[in-house]
């Protein structure tokens, strides 16, 4: 389920462009990350010269691991406050933004493949529903990481801020609807369910982590639960293109 190992355009243009990560490294060397930095070597009374980058992240994906899986405040957890926890967080954030999500169009583009696979497979069995027809595969279980999840939500358009996440707008960010930490947790999953209603009423629910949840810009009542063919008109253009080999290609610039 790695798909966009296989986009060459996602490959050369993100995955491997250092520039890609531009925004990244200014946060980095912000004034928000700079100064939790400097209150982890107050903590720790050293100079500031002594804490780097590298070290503050180790700390706090130590701190949030041992929280996570062993849910207890682990003495990494000690050198943060919880607006340090906020600019960690968003900067995890920025980063998958520009390398998975809505920071260029080719992360989301790189998961056409299994946009149309899903949708093929809906098709079949709303197809089987329609005929009076057992449907022959009642259940399609896929299994990858949150990279191959992250860029499918943001094809389907799940998560969209009107701004961009970048390196200078921490402070208007604290109500972003991309934040990975809700998006992403350990066993992050996406549920598509069809029902049959009767009378050819097809609907689909999604649900993210058990969850429902609904297709961003079907704004009904009967949105949680719309109508199959209402969800196929609202991303009629991604079902009519979105070819996996188009978006993927590397085209050669013009001499």
């Amino acid at each position: 389920m790695r798909f966009f190992d296989q986009c060459a355009r996602f490959v050369q243009e993100v995955d491997n462009n250092p520039s890609a990560l531009s925004e990244v490294d200014k946060f980095r060397q912000g004034p928000e990350m700079r100064r939790v930095t400097e209150k982890i070597a107050d903590r720790l009374k050293v100079p500031y010269s002594d804490i780097t980058q590298d070290m503050t992240n180790a700390a706090f994906y130590l701190c949030a691991y041992e929280f996570a899986i062993k849910a207890v405040n682990s003495p990494w957890c000690q050198l943060f406050d919880e607006e340090d926890a906020k600019v960690m967080d968003y900067a995890s954030d920025l980063r998958e933004f520009w390398t998975r999500g809505y920071g260029y169009d080719i992360n989301r583009k790189s998961s056409c493949i299994l946009f149309h696979d899903v949708f093929n497979r809906l098709n079949e069995a709303a197809n089987e529903s329609k005929a009076g027809q057992q449907v022959t595969e009642a259940v399609t279980v896929q299994v990858g990481h949150a990279d191959t999840l992250l860029p499918l939500l943001t094809l389907l358009g799940f998560f969209k801020d009107s701004d961009a996440l970048t390196s200078t707008n921490y402070a208007t960010q604290a109500q972003r609807s991309f934040r990975t930490s809700h998006m992403l947790p350990y066993a992050a999953n996406l549920l598509l369910v069809l029902y049959d209603c009767g009378g050819g009423d097809l609907r689909l629910q999604p649900l993210l982590n058990e969850k429902p949840v609904t297709f961003p810009g079907l704004t009904s009542r009967s949105a949680s639960m719309p109508l199959y063919q209402d969800v196929k008109d609202h991303y009629r253009e991604l079902l009519q293109s979105c070819d996996f080999e188009t978006e993927c290609q590397l085209f050669k610039s013009p001499v």
